[in-house]
């Protein structure tokens, strides 16, 4: 297939991934690899550009609206980041197989949370007038692995670490949901863009492929937010699990 299809189909993972708040790298990732046979390390490299770009493009939005806690943000940024840079490292000692089964082990996960969400809705908490995250000592440590964690799976394989981050700042560190997602987006582009700058001083950052997947997961991002409103999210969340079940059975097979 014509790396012009890639377009396509990042527009649809940046769409699809936006309206279910999980960003468009879990999405992308599994599509280049089935549907376009790219290998996983170059397509996990070309999502993590994505990823950053999309990061920078939507952080403005929760920035100007004061949903960016600076102070936990700074405190988690480096451990975050060394996380990735150990991630990305790794990237040329761990077989293409190993990133695989570990992508399939990330998206049962995440298919795990969505089935636990629907079938014990939460409901809408207040927001807190500021987004400032009072934690204490053990909270702290919690905080510094599991963000480093983040920022190793981010790199391996190239998801961005917002399923990991936003749990941690909401359900350990209680900050607000929304202060916790934006705070999670300001995180995301920096630990994205040192792993993507790891993968293009290895050679795994094919142009061919990080082009039309930036440019298509940027729009279909743009656009996911628009027609979130107008689709069911039960509907969405029926579409997303059956597709995901789909590309695991394909991955595992390969």
């Amino acid at each position: 297939m014509n790396s012009l299809w890639i377009f396509p189909i990042a527009i649809g993972a940046g769409a699809f991934g936006s309206m279910l708040g999980l960003g468009g790298g879990i999405i992308l990732v599994p599509a280049l690899t089935v549907l376009m046979g790219v290998p996983i390390k170059q397509a996990v490299a070309a999502s993590l550009v994505a990823v950053a770009a999309t990061s920078c493009a939507g952080v403005q939005t929760y920035l100007q609206a004061g949903l960016v806690d600076w102070r936990l943000g700074v405190r988690l940024l480096i451990p975050t980041l060394c996380g990735a840079i150990a991630g990305g490292l790794l990237v040329g000692y761990i077989p293409e197989a190993a990133v695989r089964w570990l992508f399939i082990a990330l998206v049962l996960y995440v298919l795990g949370q969505m089935l636990w969400a629907m079938r014990r809705p939460v409901s809408a908490q207040a927001e807190r007038p500021d987004c400032r995250t009072q934690w204490d000592p053990r909270q702290r440590r919690i905080a510094v692995s599991l963000s480093a964690l983040a920022g190793a799976i981010s790199a391996l394989l190239g998801v961005g670490g917002g399923l990991i981050q936003v749990p941690l700042m909401h359900t350990i560190l209680k900050t607000p949901l929304r202060c916790a997602i934006g705070t999670s987006t300001f995180l995301i582009g920096a630990t994205a863009s040192a792993s993507a700058l790891l993968y293009l001083v290895q050679g795994k950052l094919p142009v061919d492929y990080v082009v039309p997947s930036t440019l298509g997961i940027v729009i279909g991002a743009r656009l996911g937010v628009k027609f979130a409103q107008r689709i069911p999210t039960l509907a969405l969340r029926l579409i997303f699990v059956g597709v995901m079940l789909y590309t695991v059975v394909r991955l595992a097979l390969r």
